[in-house]
């Protein structure tokens, strides 16, 4: 047997055993007014608290964002049947959730990164937009488009508003997930965010939101060679 059909093998042998899932989730408590967001649009200004807020709140804040376009051939497209959703850039609205003091970069690093691509490699996140989803709105099959030679993910945050249906689901090598990032955050004890995080090469699509406002942030992450 050569060297190079042995090595082969042995290669197989280990990625069938340790198939790892190209995702991570997990939920973490807003403590200490983690959930405030502060937006503006134009001249107008308004804050909300994501932790326990109303649908008047969520409406208001739906009305300061704009329809969310998605990605195609390097280019920013509108198209109501393919994604139905709203977006503020991350220039418009401050957050009190930081990912990094909470461990959550960390946490992503250690699943993602360490197993996906050996080492301790440094990743830095980037907040890039927030989205919302209101009754009536999806999201179809996609994959994020690459917004730098570096970036290898998407972190996506979801608030505990109140919201049935926009459930995620994840293709990736003929395998599908799911996460019910309503499900998960109406479980907690006590207001709580619920994460995900997700290669690059991941297919994703939103399911339809039936009733109540889904309210992500969603964050790029880059390896960090500095």
């Amino acid at each position: 047997m050569s060297a190079t059909l042995l090595v082969h093998d042995i290669a197989a042998v280990r990625d069938a055993i340790s198939k790892e899932e190209p995702f991570c989730t997990g939920t973490y408590p807003l403590t200490n007014s983690a959930g405030l967001l502060f937006f503006r649009k134009g001249d107008a200004a308004g804050w909300v608290d994501l932790a326990n807020a109303s649908d008047a709140k969520l409406q208001a804040l739906l009305e300061a964002c704009e329809p969310a376009p998605f990605g195609v051939n390097n280019k920013d497209v509108l198209d109501d049947t393919y994604r139905k959703a709203w977006k503020m850039d991350n220039s418009n609205f401050s957050t009190r959730l930081d990912v990094v003091d909470t461990g959550i970069v960390e946490y992503v690093r250690s699943k993602l990164v360490d197993v996906g691509h050996g080492g301790r490699k440094k990743i830095r996140p980037e907040l890039y937009k927030l989205n919302i989803y209101g009754p009536g709105s999806f999201f179809k099959a996609h994959k994020d488009t690459p917004r730098g030679e570096n970036m290898f993910g998407s972190l996506v945050v979801v608030f505990p508003t109140r919201h049935e249906g926009g459930t995620l689901h994840l293709r990736h090598k003929g395998e599908e997930w799911t996460f019910d990032s309503s499900a998960v955050t109406s479980a907690q004890e006590d207001p709580s965010i619920a994460y995900i995080a997700f290669y690059s090469d991941v297919e994703h699509e939103v399911s339809v939101v039936n009733s109540g406002y889904r309210v992500t942030l969603t964050y790029n992450l880059y390896f960090d060679g500095t």
